[in-house]
């Protein structure tokens, strides 16, 4: 068993691109750190997933904005850099392929070739005092004084469903689509994996049927980007139209074999009361994934949260029980789960970015960075208008980040930016004694997003249901009063005069309940 030295400041489990998201911030911090891939490149998830190889998060690349900032709101998969590295200069398609993506990441990575050890496959965190050893396979030893994992989702999560172990599952089965040629095919889940599976099986597939027991949620009502994309709903089309699909409403409860086939009983959820037994040719559980524990010595093992799925953490992201224990990438959804966008590059990224605050005050004993600004009247409207208007991080994790600016006191100017919410709520000295929160929120779709009423005003009504700026006000800790202002069509407040020629497409916006028409 070899170890390394000097003990390295962090020390990241994972180099996908939350992984190369933190070595590169911390890097820039000053910080040691060393990053340990598992296979022979960066980004082993995204070298197999997703199975059919086509994204679903956007690479927006003609935007009219001429705001880096403002232009990451529609960039979903670069990782945030100071060398102008973009997913844009590889593809431009709009829903980028897999493999164009690792691309990207590889070239990402060559500037924090020195930070990453490839082959490193970690089998064991462990702490003595406040010293965290991380074991690879090979009984390579690595020191720190903090652990980021972000080794990501890389189990099944399985349903407890008798026989669900004869089925194919979404993160091993041959999707050579051919062999679906004439037969009937059951997927068991109603996510993006579950759907994307179904579409490609559609020139091939005597029938598919697509079982959970909930219905779909679509992510254009919920605006959660992990609910059903509609890049994936023409499999719903062809249930709707009646061309031999279906999504069923019903609860798996038997599955076993039958000759070559299998046959499922299922309780139907829709039509209360039957069951109904099907038969099919094959079965696919694509029931999501999981985050494996089982690194992380039992002593210090932190609990599973949602179905066991992911582990718990506080507000910034650490072990609730472990100190300098950290989490990063898809796995930071457990603090805001099926709600905001941390499972997701564009969302895990910003949160990275405040995580790497986190740990570099912890280890320099500094305080959390923050701006100074005025706070007399026409100068902090324009700061907020303009903060609201070109943050990603407000924009991209609506109600889960947000700004934070003293208003009195003797703090008065002081602004936190891109925080967590919760972190601010449960911290008196970022609330501070008279302060007032800006967040990016959406409202309420209703059961028809295509044709939403717009019944707020500037002074009362329920918020509008598209994005909008939500402004909280608190004193000594306490919830005052809470703002929702109207949302805009281009998402940009400013007036026409503050942005770049040609920039808006909204030209002065009135509204009737102010006198204006």
């Amino acid at each position: 068993m070899s170890k390394t030295a000097p003990i390295l400041d962090c020390c990241i489990v994972g180099a996908g691109p939350a992984g190369l998201q933190a070595a590169y911030l911390l890097r820039k911090k000053g910080l040691s750190v060393k990053l340990l891939e598992r296979g022979n490149g960066v980004s082993g998830f995204f070298r197999k997933f997703p199975r059919h190889r086509n994204f679903i998060s956007i690479n927006k690349v003609h935007t009219g904005l001429a705001e880096e900032e403002a232009q990451m709101r529609y960039d979903w998969n670069s990782l945030l850099n100071d060398e102008g590295l973009k997913v844009g200069t590889y593809t431009k398609r709009y829903f980028p392929k897999a493999d164009e993506y690792v691309g990207y990441l590889e070239k990402f990575a060559e500037a924090l070739e020195d930070e990453i050890v490839l082959n490193a496959d970690v089998a064991h965190v462990g702490k003595k005092g406040d010293v965290f050893d991380i074991t690879t396979k090979d009984d390579r030893v690595f020191q720190a004084h903090h652990v980021i994992v972000s080794s990501g989702v890389t189990q099944p999560w399985l349903p407890e469903v008798e026989g669900i172990e004869l089925t194919e599952n979404y993160m091993t089965f041959d999707v050579t689509p051919e062999r679906f040629d004439g037969k009937r095919v059951l997927i068991l889940g109603k996510g993006n994996a579950a759907f994307e599976s179904a579409q490609k099986m559609l020139e091939h597939a005597a029938s598919i049927h697509v079982m959970s027991p909930n219905p779909i949620k679509m992510a254009w009502n919920t605006h959660f980007v992990g609910h059903v994309r509609a890049v994936n709903a023409q499999f719903i089309d062809t249930y709707q139209l009646k061309s031999q699909n279906a999504v069923v409403d019903a609860m798996p409860m038997k599955i076993e074999r039958d000759g070559d086939g299998y046959l499922v009983t299922a309780k139907m959820t829709a039509a209360e009361g039957h069951e109904i037994v099907l038969r099919y040719d094959y079965v696919i559980a694509c029931t999501g994934f999981r985050w494996d524990p089982t690194i992380i010595d039992e002593s210090i093992r932190p609990e599973l949260l949602h179905f066991d799925k992911f582990p718990a953490m506080t507000p910034q992201w650490e072990a609730k029980s472990t100190s300098n224990l950290w989490f990063a990438g898809t796995i930071m959804q457990s603090r805001d789960f099926k709600k905001t966008m941390s499972g997701f590059v564009h969302g895990f990224r910003h949160n990275i970015a405040a995580l790497t605050q986190f740990i570099e005050s912890r280890i320099k004993g500094t305080d959390f960075p923050v701006h100074q600004g005025l706070v007399e009247g026409p100068e902090l409207v324009d700061h907020i208008v303009e903060r609201i208007s070109l943050s990603s991080a407000m924009f991209l994790q609506p109600g889960f980040l947000g700004d934070v600016i003293h208003l009195t006191g003797p703090r008065a100017g002081t602004q936190y930016r891109d925080v967590p919410v919760h972190w601010a709520q449960e911290t008196a000295e970022v609330l501070g004694t008279d302060s007032l929160m800006v967040t990016l929120e959406f409202g309420n779709f209703g059961q028809t997003p295509t044709h939403v009423k717009r019944a707020h005003t500037a002074y009362e009504g329920e918020p509008d249901p598209f994005i909008h700026p939500v402004l909280r006000h608190y004193r000594g800790g306490e919830l005052m009063a809470t703002t929702h202002l109207s949302d805009h069509l281009d998402s940009d407040w400013r007036r026409i005069a503050d942005k770049v020629a040609g920039e808006a497409t909204v030209t002065p916006l009135t509204f009737a309940d102010l006198g204006q028409n």
